[in-house]
C-alpha cells in the first residue's frame, strides 16, 4: 500500500510546505493522512490529495485564516473545493485592490517628493500648477488654527478612507474655498481615490486645479504655520482658492515643520 502513497517528509518537499504546517492541516481536520502506520505513526498521504493541499495552501498565502479552513470539510468529510475557492477567489480580488492602492500611493509620494525637491532647490516664491483633486473633508469651524482640532480631523478622515474603501494619497492639510454665498470656508482636506472595483464615495470634496503662487512656510510648529498660512490667507480675494499643504520632504529639519502656502 505504501508504494502508492507519499510520506508526509516526501509531500513537504514536494510542495514546499513545512511538516509542522502538515500535522496543523490534519490536527483541525482539513487534510487527513490517507494512512497511518499504526506501529511508527508515520503518515501516509494518497498523490489523489495533492490538489487538495494546493488549493489550501493558496487560500493560506492569499490570507485565509487557517482556523477557518475546518469550516470547508463537508459532513463527509470530503473537503469543499468549490467554496473554499470561491474564498480564495474573494481574498485574491481584495489583495489585488490593497496592491492597487499602495501602487497609488507610491506613485503619488514618488511623484509629490520629486515636486517637492524642484521646488526646494528653486527660487521663492514660484509658480505651480496642480490638477483638480478629489478629498475627504472636514469643515473648520472656527476662524483661528488649533492644533489638536486639526489632528482630530484628519484622524477622523483616515478612518473615513478605510471605512469608505478610498485610498488616501499624498496631498493633506487645509483648503480655503469660495462659498456659494460669495464667502469662503476652510477646511480640513485629504486627498483619496477609489481603486478598481471600489465603491464610489458620497460627499467627496473636488479641489479645483490651475496656477498656484507658491512658498514654503516653515516654523517651530506646526500650529504655527498653519497660524501664518492663515494670517497670509486674510490678504487673498474670498473668491480664490488658498491650500495649506503638508510637505513630505527627507531635507526637512526634523525640529521644523514647513507646509507649503499654494494661492489661486
Amino acid at each position: 500500500m505504501r508504494n502508492n502513497l507519499l510520506s508526509i517528509g516526501e509531500v513537504a518537499r514536494m510542495k514546499g510546505v513545512g511538516i509542522k504546517a502538515l500535522r496543523y492541516y490534519e490536527r483541525i481536520g482539513v487534510l487527513l493522512p490517507a494512512h497511518v502506520d499504526s506501529q511508527t505513526g508515520y503518515r501516509y498521504y494518497a498523490l489523489s490529495q495533492m490538489p487538495e493541499l494546493d488549493v489550501v495552501v493558496t487560500c493560506v498565502e492569499l490570507g485565509l485564516p487557517l482556523k477557518e479552513l475546518h469550516r470547508y470539510r463537508t459532513a463527509e468529510g470530503r473537503l469543499d473545493l468549490e467554496a473554499l475557492l470561491e474564498r480564495g477567489r474573494t481574498l485574491a480580488l481584495e489583495n489585488l485592490r490593497r496592491a492597487e492602492g499602495i501602487m497609488m500611493q507610491v506613485d503619488g509620494y514618488r511623484r509629490e517628493v520629486d515636486v517637492q525637491r524642484r521646488l526646494r532647490e528653486g527660487p521663492s516664491p514660484y509658480e505651480r500648477a496642480l490638477d483638480a483633486w478629489t478629498a475627504l473633508s472636514v469643515t473648520w469651524e472656527d476662524r483661528a488654527f488649533h492644533a489638536k482640532r486639526y489632528a482630530q480631523a484628519a484622524t477622523e478622515l483616515y478612518d473615513r478612507a478605510a471605512a469608505e474603501g478610498l485610498v488616501p494619497l499624498y496631498l493633506q492639510g487645509m483648503a480655503r474655498l469660495p462659498a456659494a454665498d460669495g464667502g469662503n470656508a476652510w477646511h480640513v482636506v485629504l486627498e483619496v481615490a477609489a481603486p478598481a472595483g471600489g465603491g464610489a464615495s458620497e460627499g467627496l470634496l473636488r479641489i479645483p486645479g490651475g496656477m498656484f503662487a507658491g512658498e514654503r512656510v516653515e516654523r517651530d510648529d506646526f500650529e504655527a504655520a498653519f497660524a501664518a498660512a492663515f494670517a497670509a490667507a486674510a490678504d487673498v480675494p474670498p473668491e480664490r482658492a488658498v491650500l495649506a499643504l503638508d510637505v513630505w520632504d527627507d531635507e526637512l529639519s526634523p525640529d521644523r515643520f514647513t507646509l507649503e502656502l499654494l494661492r489661486a
